[in-house]
């Protein structure tokens, strides 16, 4: 593949997952795939020997586009990652509490007694 090929790829791709990332309630595995697709690409890129002599005006205007897209999609992949552990955090909580009533002993007619004190 040529490099125009690739870098057009590379910001098509780009631009997708700007668009699954946006989505409010989409799934983080389809961010990976997509993900992965573009690290296949950057190596593609990479392998070609690339430096910045090289790069037409347009190469050079793709790539910068793609750095624009990467730098809105960091502070949205980071805030959706800080909410996932929050909710992780607030399960792991749930559960402790669960587990040490759970053993805390006898529970009649579905009261429940709490011998923590």
């Amino acid at each position: 593949m040529t490099v125009d090929v690739l870098l057009n790829s590379l910001l098509e791709t780009t631009l997708r997952l700007e668009k699954v990332v946006s989505v409010k309630d989409s799934e983080p595995d389809a961010w990976l795939s997509i993900l992965d697709e573009r690290e296949e690409m950057i190596s593609q890129i990479q392998h070609q020997g690339l430096d910045n002599e090289s790069l037409s005006a347009l190469q050079k205007q793709q790539l910068e586009q793609i750095y624009e897209i990467n730098q809105r999609l960091i502070p949205l992949i980071d805030g959706r990652m800080q909410g996932v552990q929050q909710q992780l955090n607030s399960l792991q909580r749930s559960k402790l509490a669960m587990n040490t009533y759970n053993e805390a002993g006898p529970n009649g007619y579905g009261a429940f007694f709490d011998r923590k004190k």
